[in-house]
């Protein structure tokens, strides 16, 4: 569950902070950034699933197509910015599985994750160019800072069900390694040394190969991430009966409700709303 949203640099939005609930209307005219702001929330549920430049291209540019990455930086006349940065805080799954089917069992459930990006030339990409990642954080925020940061209406019977697990270290940490910038992954699964990354090689997120085995509770932050996703319904999509068999998400349209909702209603009784 997205709790809040900070986007600075992507396309319009600068110095955005959004709280979000279990159901939040974003309104205003046209061109206000409504739209770049479910882009925001795309790209970032991108990155936790894909190399960095296939996570850009998937966002759209103003004129509904991406031909060039800088387009996705903010623009003043005719100069765009070279950096964007975004802060996000989100509720979790208690467990989940990884890629392999491992199962994995968070250390936490309310976190933070922080990435910053600058653009950069590419010769081997001259009409794109490329994203390098600055700054990559995951963190953990205690039971006793919940209150604070969430602010819809909810019970304390709720908050307590919703935020467990305790932490006193990062998961992913930016640090200065003789003035080159390295992301380090610290494991909380089994005992086994940090693993550290120079950030300039990076083509995609630490976050996005996290693993049951080595960090539990950074795959279900990615996972959580991962299902951030933008539905533009179709009415005779939603109609559609399912089978059994059928996958229970859905699809951008609204296909497969019928599975979806089969699936919640028997299998979702701990929803993150309940006790609201």
């Amino acid at each position: 569950m997205l709790t809040r949203l900070k986007v600075s640099g992507f396309k319009n939005l600068v110095n955005v902070d959004v709280r979000f609930g279990p159901f939040t209307c974003v309104a205003g005219g046209n061109g206000v950034g409504k739209s770049n702001l479910f882009d925001a929330i795309r790209f970032l549920s991108a990155i936790a699933d894909r190399p960095l430049i296939e996570a850009a291209l998937a966002v759209r540019d103003e004129e509904g197509r991406t031909a060039d990455i800088r387009s996705l930086f903010h623009r003043v006349g005719d100069e765009y910015g070279d950096e964007m940065s975004f802060d996000a805080e989100m509720i979790v799954p208690e467990e989940g599985v990884d890629d392999l089917g491992q199962k994995a069992e968070a250390s936490i459930t309310f976190l933070r994750y922080s990435i910053t990006l600058v653009y950069r030339l590419d010769d081997g990409l001259r009409s794109l160019g490329s994203l390098e990642i600055i700054k990559e954080e995951l963190v953990h925020i205690n039971l006793g800072d919940a209150k604070k940061n969430l602010l819809f209406p909810h019970s304390v019977d709720w908050r307590k069900s919703a935020v467990k697990g305790r932490r006193t270290s990062p998961f992913i940490s930016t640090e200065d390694d003789k003035g080159k910038t390295v992301i380090k992954l610290h494991q909380d699964g089994r005992k086994g040394n940090t693993l550290s990354r120079l950030a300039m090689n990076l083509p995609r997120t630490v976050l996005s190969v996290a693993n049951a085995t080595e960090s539990p509770t950074a795959l279900l932050a990615r996972r959580e991430m991962q299902s951030w996703r933008l539905l533009q319904l179709e009415p005779s999509a939603l109609r559609q009966p399912d089978e059994f068999t059928s996958p229970t998400k859905l699809d951008m349209d609204g296909s497969h409700l019928a599975a979806t909702l089969y699936y919640l209603a028997r299998f979702s009784k701990n929803h993150p709303t309940n006790g609201i």
